[in-house]
C-alpha cells in the first residue's frame, strides 16, 4: 500500500470570514444518475463565487498546439468537459489545483493517437487527456488518458478506471481537498481504527482514484472531503475543508496526526 506516494503541500488557512457558508452534500445522490451534474453542483457549493472586482479576465495558460478555434463552441467539447470549463469561468479557483486544468486544452499526439491534453502536473511529470476529436472514442463520454513523461519520444500511457464524466468528479473532488486551507493528515495507521468514520462519512461510489499511486477512496461529510487510502491491514487518512469547525469531531478520534487544523 502506498509504494507510490505523492507529498502536497495545502495552502495556509484562510480567515473564516472570506468564506461561503458550510458546502453540503445534497449533489452525492447524482453521482450514479448524472454524475456531470453532481461536479456542477460540487464546485459551485464547494467555492464561493469571486468578487468581480478581482476577475481580470486572464485565464487562458499553458502551451503546445492550442486547439481549433471553435473547441469550445456548444457541442465541440465532450459534455463533461465543457461543464468543467464553464464553472471554471464561474469559480476560478479550479484554476488553482495543484495539477491545473489547463486553462485552454491542447492538442498533442501520443501512443494511443491525436489527444486532447486538459489537465496534468506543473512539473510535466503526467498529464490527462482524452481521445481527439472525440467521435473516434465514442465521443459522448469518452476514456481518459493518463500520459507518464508525456514529452519523451516513449510516453506511457495508462486508460483510467472511470470514463470522462466520472473521472473529472474525481479529479475536482481530489484536487479541491488538497487545495482546502484547513487539513488534518495521519501517518500509517491499522485499518480498523477508520470503523467510527462508517457513521460518518459518505463513500463516492467511484472506483479508487490514481490507482497506480495511493488508490484513494473519496468521502465526504458536509463541509469536508476525505480520501483514505487503505488496505486490509493499514490505512492512512486525510481531510480537507473550507472550514476549521467541520474538522472539530475528527479530534476525537485515536488516529496519528501528522497535521490537524482542527
Amino acid at each position: 500500500m502506498c509504494q507510490h506516494a505523492r507529498v502536497y503541500l495545502a495552502p495556509d488557512p484562510a480567515p473564516d470570514d472570506v468564506l461561503a457558508p458550510m458546502p453540503g452534500v445534497a449533489w452525492l445522490a447524482d453521482v450514479e444518475r448524472d454524475p456531470v451534474g453532481a461536479m456542477e453542483s460540487f464546485l459551485l457549493g464547494w467555492y464561493p463565487a469571486p468578487d468581480p472586482a478581482d476577475d481580470d479576465g486572464c485565464w487562458e495558460t499553458g502551451g503546445g498546439e492550442p486547439a481549433e478555434a471553435d473547441a469550445f463552441a456548444p457541442g465541440a467539447l465532450p459534455r463533461a468537459l465543457a461543464a468543467l470549463y464553464r464553472v471554471a469561468r464561474l469559480r476560478p479557483a479550479v484554476h488553482g489545483f495543484h495539477d491545473p486544468l489547463a486553462g485552454r486544452p491542447q492538442r498533442a499526439a501520443g501512443p494511443l493517437g491525436d489527444r486532447l491534453v486538459f489537465a496534468g502536473t506543473d512539473e510535466g511529470t503526467w498529464d490527462w487527456s482524452v481521445p481527439w476529436p472525440p467521435e473516434a472514442a465514442g465521443g459522448a463520454d469518452p476514456p481518459v488518458w493518463l500520459t507518464f513523461s508525456p514529452h519523451r519520444p516513449d510516453p506511457e500511457v495508462v486508460v483510467e478506471h472511470e470514463p470522462l464524466s466520472r473521472f473529472l468528479l474525481q479529479y475536482v473532488l481530489f484536487e479541491a481537498q488538497h487545495a482546502a486551507p484547513y487539513q488534518a493528515w495521519t501517518r500509517v495507521m491499522p485499518t480498523t481504527r477508520l470503523a467510527p468514520l462508517r457513521d460518518v462519512l459518505r463513500p463516492l461510489p467511484l472506483s479508487p482514484f490514481l490507482p497506480m499511486f495511493t488508490a484513494e477512496r473519496l468521502f465526504v461529510a458536509p463541509g469536508l472531503l476525505v480520501q483514505i487510502s487503505a488496505d486490509d491491514e493499514e490505512a492512512v487518512f486525510s481531510a480537507g475543508t473550507l472550514h476549521r469547525e467541520a474538522l472539530a469531531p475528527l479530534g476525537e478520534l485515536p488516529f496519528p496526526w501528522t497535521r490537524f487544523d482542527g
